[in-house]
């Protein structure tokens, strides 16, 4: 924040705050306008912000620019988004949060559209079952609803006109950045303006718990507003889930390159692959059927291990500042952030124990440090300062929000893991459609079923179980993989170690979706009792094994650890005493 230095105002004084115009709001369009470059350091980005382009800009068309961009807020009485970041922080990662944050959804939706649209297309010209080799299903059903998707990511805000942006509050538009005197008033007006914000948007980096006034705006809200309406956004977030989807459609590229160089290669290569399992296995067909469609789909994993290494990068990426996030609000202490003026400081810390004086830490499941484990920090008598009790808010339950909310370092929300392979997913359709680029008929054959519709309605089954059962296990399997081996050092051989991990993690999902392939394709071509119950023992264990990769998800639950085991006895007889009592 700027060094001017203005008495706080209470959050009780609006009326006079509102009367005097200072409360204003802005949108998503004109915050995220030039790529976000109102989030740019130095003197350039400013004029840039503003359409100002003079090369040696006079005092007169700095303060121009200043009110051109104040002009793109208006007078509000409440806003539905306060957003709080770190000035330290760079453009491009707060662009791309906030893209994450106003666009993912509608993104989603319009490349699901594109995808719908597009297949009722192709489906209504050649007919379901007279697409096989067709070419034109790949880049219709998989490349056009992908850069749908990117386009109205980055751009979203500008394609809908405004007509569902939420209204904003950010100080970069909102707050008069070449009118001193305005400034300074609307500064000590800050904690008026988060208390009237129904949710607070942190743009988390390394930096955001390290300066005072992004604690003060937080200390504000959680007094007004609750911790459970803070949504804390990390600024790798955006930038590791681009990287998972260029990846993924660079896996289903390869997978379609395939298909292309050894057109139904899949369908042709069974009878070989069964007369070389007879010897060894015998003459039942089921099983026989079960272990050829296991190695065709592990062969098919090739297109992802191509892959797999450059993946290293970002999700070590994500590891390291996922850790020090968590890590940061475990040891929060707000007397350590740091503030330009001591009269700031002096004023800040006035106005948080004003806030929290009197308040008790709120005791509340899975807050803690581990995995179900309460944190609990007692305090001695002449040690039960107002400032401690909001340490214990970020401590405890803020901690727990953000991990109910993007996971801890090893884990990602499940429905990010399935966003994380949209391509893929789209994928599913063209395998499906296409009949592994090969005459449907053909392959339906080929592949030992009785009729097309047969074929088809398997290869929907076994695909959407692949995608909610096999995909989503690689990302948490190679977190925990990585930080494994990167826990032990940073040499160059954990460096290899941990390169080894990536192509590991997706041979571990590609076995889990064999086995889908295999118990189906055999429970279809040879029903019975004994296929019926193989298939569904495979199909519970695979679901208990995303269950416990993904507890934050309905129907899981976090695993307590061993010290949260053993105190557990502790922390009940303890829980009965505020941590902070009046």
């Amino acid at each position: 924040m700027p060094r001017e230095s203005s008495p706080l105002r209470r959050a009780n004084s609006f009326s006079t705050i509102q009367s005097s115009g200072l409360f204003r709001s802005t949108v998503s369009s004109a915050l995220l306008s030039g790529f976000g470059i109102i989030f740019g350091g130095g003197l350039s980005s400013f004029l840039a912000a503003a359409h100002c382009h003079a090369r040696f800009p006079t005092i007169e068309q700095v303060q121009s620019a200043g009110a051109t961009l104040y002009s793109t807020s208006t007078i509000a009485d409440h806003v539905d988004v306060f957003i709080s970041h770190s000035w330290s922080a760079g453009r491009w990662g707060k662009f791309f949060a906030l893209c994450l944050f106003f666009n993912l959804e509608l993104a989603i939706k319009c490349s699901f559209a594109t995808w719908f649209l597009l297949a009722a297309v192709l489906a209504g010209m050649f007919g379901v079952a007279g697409l096989g080799g067709s070419a034109y299903v790949f880049p219709c059903l998989v490349c056009l609803p992908v850069a749908a998707f990117f386009v109205v990511f980055i751009f979203g805000q500008n394609l809908t006109g405004g007509r569902w942006s939420m209204s904003l509050w950010v100080d970069k538009l909102c707050i008069h950045q070449t009118d001193l005197e305005l400034k300074a008033k609307q500064i000590a007006a800050l904690p008026v303006f988060v208390a009237h914000a129904s949710r607070m948007l942190i743009l988390w980096d390394e930096t955001y718990f390290e300066r005072l006034w992004c604690n003060l705006e937080l200390a504000t809200f959680v007094h007004n507003g609750g911790i459970e309406k803070v949504d804390l956004l990390p600024l790798w977030l955006a930038p590791w889930l681009l990287c998972s989807i260029l990846l993924d459609l660079l896996s289903a590229g390869l997978f379609e390159l395939l298909e292309h160089l050894l057109p139904n290669w899949s369908m042709r290569w069974m009878p070989p692959i069964m007369e070389a399992t007879e010897s060894v296995l015998g003459k039942n067909p089921a099983i026989l059927k079960f272990v050829t469609f296991f190695i065709i789909w592990m062969f098919t994993g090739v297109t992802y291990l191509l892959v797999s290494v450059p993946s290293f990068f970002s999700f070590r990426m994500k590891l390291r500042n996922h850790q020090l996030l968590l890590d940061q609000m475990s040891a929060f202490d707000v007397r350590a952030a740091k503030c330009t003026l001591l009269a700031d400081r002096n004023a800040i810390e006035e106005h948080v124990v004003a806030l929290f004086e009197g308040r008790n830490v709120p005791l509340k499941e899975g807050s803690g440090v581990d995995d179900g484990e309460v944190r609990l920090q007692r305090f001695s008598l002449e040690d039960r300062d107002p400032l401690n009790c909001f340490n214990e808010h970020v401590k405890g339950p803020l901690r727990a929000m953000v991990e109910s909310q993007i996971g801890n370092e090893l884990r990602v929300p499940f429905h990010i893991a399935l966003i994380a392979c949209l391509p893929m997913i789209f994928y599913s359709s063209v395998n499906v459609l296409a009949c592994d680029n090969g005459p449907c008929e053909t392959s339906a054959v080929l592949s030992g079923y009785s009729s097309v519709t047969q074929y088809m309605v398997t290869q929907v089954v076994a695909w959407t179980l692949t995608i909610f059962l096999s995909f989503p296990v690689t990302s948490p399997i190679l977190l925990r993989m990585i930080n494994f081996v990167v826990s032990r050092g940073n040499g160059p051989l954990e460096l290899f170690m941990a390169l080894l991990c990536c192509p590991l993690a997706y041979i571990w999902s590609y076995i889990c979706g064999s086995l889908i392939w295999g118990s189906i394709a055999a429970l279809v071509q040879y029903y019975s009792l004994t296929q019926l119950l193989i298939f569904m023992v495979i199909l519970a264990v695979l679901v208990l094994q995303v269950i416990w990769l993904y507890p934050q998800m309905p129907g899981g639950r976090a695993h307590p650890s061993c010290r949260c085991v053993k105190r557990q006895a502790y922390y009940e007889a303890a829980s009965s005493s505020p941590l902070c009592p009046e």
